[in-house]
């Protein structure tokens, strides 16, 4: 049946309208659910992209925007942020004597200052005099008082609105309040939670905006939502709030439509001077003027010196200051169009300039227009059957003639829209469109099974072990090099005391020793069906469930740390034989869920695994050296690994994780163990659960006729006695729950 359709132009011109249905169908879900990283989506946001590159906004730099920047320099100079409230004080009466006419802040006052002479107040045994003379003092070292009486309706105090949870802060007047039936039927975009700067500051009179920046899908910032909303509140952004009051605006108002039962957002309007288009969630396409540095910024602690360069403090004249940071420890550089490490408030530099520009009568906005569905699938429609009914029976210089034709058509006119009218309309669809029809009609009936056969073969054998060609090349659908989540096991495995023992050996001895042992657990791990994801030095890391579907992962896995422990024993003795130095390696599992995919750059990619299921993992190989066992497994593994018999270690918190974990050892499969060994197992088990109820007498005892009978495992055994030797369990706290933190990576 197949057959038929590449042959002759009956069946290629049937192939041909397929496609052009499907892409269309594509393109019309990719419209309906906006903003979901689909593949039309990204490819789309890469075409915007290059055009930002190729044809950035030409505006004039008349406006008086300055940003004013907490960089590394005023870090090391002024002392790391966030400073005492008086130095900000400082700044901003420093930017008042420079003239600034609107000064807004790019950061939150969320936590109170520390005040010196309420800390020594709360020293023990301070002199009656001493305590009432510092009394007196409290309100003069009281930053927090200091800036909310430097503050006033010109100075403007960002805030973040936010769905982590948890309020802090005041939150100062919304732009409006939303009637009932108003705020239900809004297309408004809504977050539930805020950041904001202390009541002290918030009453003073100052105003606001929140400073969110809501990356796309791929982390790339192409977007700010200018109105927010929190239930019935409305709250604009700091750009847009600046923006009114540099207008000298007396107010801000919404313009929706009506489209059944919702309340459509199309823009904002400020006083009578400018209008913002919005999307009908509230964003505004960040019209990005150029790369960082677009805007005269001044060190800030060039502006509290009076250092900065003559001409960088004459510009503060009158001028409409940003207040914000490019330090990397600082924690607001984010990826833009035009480059990465990008300086969020930048970002908020350029929205006010758009909208102050817009207020002189220059076009300064990128828009997507209501209209755009309608207009890409008409074009599609008509170029579609253009194509598909006029390439079939061409030769194919001309049918690719057409095609390169075709695209540079398509994307002349679509920069064409750009530059000229500030309309950005997806290209995605219509290049692959294109792209689609030529290379149906160019291929044609020459595309067969066997070559396909031959080609998954070629495409897979690159990236997978030769061993799983043949198993990938008969069930593709169960192959997985594409980004995705998805349930897996992680193993690390590491050298104990590497750096030690490397410097007794020479560059060559430790390369051949290396060699040896990374193919040795290599080639147990490819035995149990697992992927290499990396060496590094001395540690090997692998992964189970992909890039070929395995339901036993987890029991795999562990089979596999098993393998390589009784592989090392082997290994110890070849060494000790042939004279080189001997090494015990630790293994750490986890299970969970994960990302996995082909990853990198356009320099460099690697098929990875990535994740806080990963990390655990990781943390659990270095604590194996702690407990003085060979491997360490999650409970998430265990669980899925129940043909094993464990001996449980420890109940543990590892650093950067509020998750507790149940840490065991898996010491063979379940039919190996004698007798012997689970009668030993029962006992420590019983002891472990003696020390967590704190019957500690009990649990000593029998941890040290444990240490006497088994000496192989009496690290593990003194750890708990350690832990028990000056420690009264009548004095521990009620809630204590016997879980040990682990404060180090």
């Amino acid at each position: 049946m197949m057959a038929w359709f590449f042959q002759g132009r009956r069946g290629l011109r049937a192939v041909g309208l397929l496609v052009l249905v499907l892409l269309m169908l594509w393109q019309a879900d990719a419209f309906r659910r906006p903003g979901l990283g689909g593949p039309l989506d990204r490819l789309d946001a890469v075409l915007y992209d290059w055009r930002f590159q190729m044809l950035p906004p030409q505006r004039a730099a008349d406006l008086p925007i300055v940003i004013v920047d907490l960089d590394e320099a005023t870090q090391q100079r002024e002392g790391r942020w966030p400073w005492d409230r008086a130095k900000v004080a400082a700044l901003i009466q420093a930017l008042r004597a420079r003239g600034a006419a609107l000064i807004g802040f790019d950061v939150v006052f969320s936590e109170p200052g520390p005040n010196p002479v309420r800390q020594l107040l709360q020293a023990d045994a301070l002199p009656v005099e001493l305590s009432a003379m510092l009394a007196e003092q409290t309100e003069a070292f009281d930053g927090d008082a200091i800036l909310a009486r430097t503050l006033d309706p010109y100075v403007l105090l960002g805030f973040f609105m936010h769905a982590d949870g948890g309020d802090a802060g005041q939150l100062p007047a919304p732009l409006m309040v939303l009637p009932p039936e108003a705020a239900a039927a809004t297309t408004i975009r809504a977050l539930p939670d805020y950041t904001a700067s202390l009541p002290q500051l918030t009453e003073t009179g100052a105003g606001g905006g929140f400073v969110v920046a809501v990356p796309d899908p791929d982390g790339i910032v192409r977007r700010v939502p200018m109105v927010l909303r929190r239930g019935a509140d409305v709250y604009p952004a700091l750009s847009l709030e600046m923006a009114r009051l540099a207008l000298g605006a007396p107010w801000l108002r919404l313009e929706q439509a009506d489209r059944g039962d919702r309340r459509v957002l199309t823009g904002v309007r400020i006083g009578r001077d400018a209008r913002v288009p919005l999307d009908e969630q509230g964003n505004l396409l960040v019209p990005y003027r150029g790369r960082a540095g677009s805007f005269t910024t001044i060190s800030a602690t060039g502006v509290l010196r009076g250092d900065a360069p003559a001409e960088s403090l004459a510009a503060l004249q009158d001028a409409f200051v940003l207040v914000g940071t490019s330090a990397l420890g600082l924690a607001d550089l984010r990826t833009t169009p035009l480059q990465t490490g990008y300086p969020g408030v930048e970002t908020h530099a350029n929205v006010l300039d758009a909208v102050l520009q817009a207020a002189l009568g220059r076009d300064a906005f990128y828009v997507q227009p209501d209209w755009t569905p309608g207009a890409v699938l008409a074009l599609m429609l008509g170029l579609g059957l253009l194509l598909a009914l006029g390439l079939p029976g061409r030769s194919p210089r001309l049918m690719m003639g057409c095609a390169v034709a075709g695209l540079l058509a398509l994307v002349a006119a679509n920069g064409w829209a750009w530059d000229h009218l500030h309309v950005a309309l997806p290209l995605a669809a219509l290049m692959l469109l294109v792209v689609s029809l030529a290379v149906l009609n160019i291929v044609g009936g020459y595309v067969t099974a066997n070559r396909q056969r031959h080609a998954i073969q070629s495409l897979f054998g690159e990236y997978v072990p030769a061993a799983y060609v043949e198993r990938m090349v008969a069930s593709p659908d169960s192959v997985h090099l594409s980004g995705e989540q998805r349930p897996m096991t992680v193993l690390f495995a590491d050298i104990r005391n590497f750096t030690s023992l490397s410097e007794h050996l020479s560059a060559g001895e430790l390369k051949d020793l290396l060699n040896r042992y990374l193919s040795s657990v290599t080639e147990v791990i490819f035995q149990h069906q697992g992927t290499i994801d990396k060496y590094v030095g001395d540690m090997v890391m692998a992964f189970w469930n992909a890039p070929l579907d395995d339901e036993r992962h987890a029991a795999h896995a562990v089979r596999a740390a098993l393998d390589m422990q009784a592989c090392m024993a082997r290994v110890r003795a070849e060494f000790e034989a042939a004279g080189l130095p001997v090494f015990r390696i630790g293994i750490g599992l986890n299970t969970g869920s994960m990302n996995v995919g082909d990853m990198g750059s356009r320099y460099r990619r690697a098929y990875t695994v990535l994740g806080d299921a990963v990390n655990l993992g990781s943390r659990l190989e270095s604590l194996t050296a702690y407990y003085g066992v060979p491997i360490l497994v999650s409970d998430a593994t265990r669980a899925q690994a129940p043909d094993f018999v464990y001996r449980t270690v420890d109940r543990i918190r590892v650093k950067g994780r509020r998750d507790i974990v149940e840490a065991s050892e898996p010491v063979c499969e379940a039919g190996r163990a004698g007798p012997e060994l689970l009668d030993r197992l029962a006992r420590f088990e019983q002891a472990i659960a003696d020390y967590r109820a704190r019957r500690w007498l009990q649990a000593r005892a029998a941890l040290i006729r444990l240490r006497a009978e088994d000496p192989d495992g009496g690290a593990l055994y003194a750890v708990y006695l350690d832990r028990m030797a000056d420690v009264d369990p009548a004095g521990l706290p009620a809630d204590w729950d016997a879980v040990h933190d682990h404060l180090q990576k």
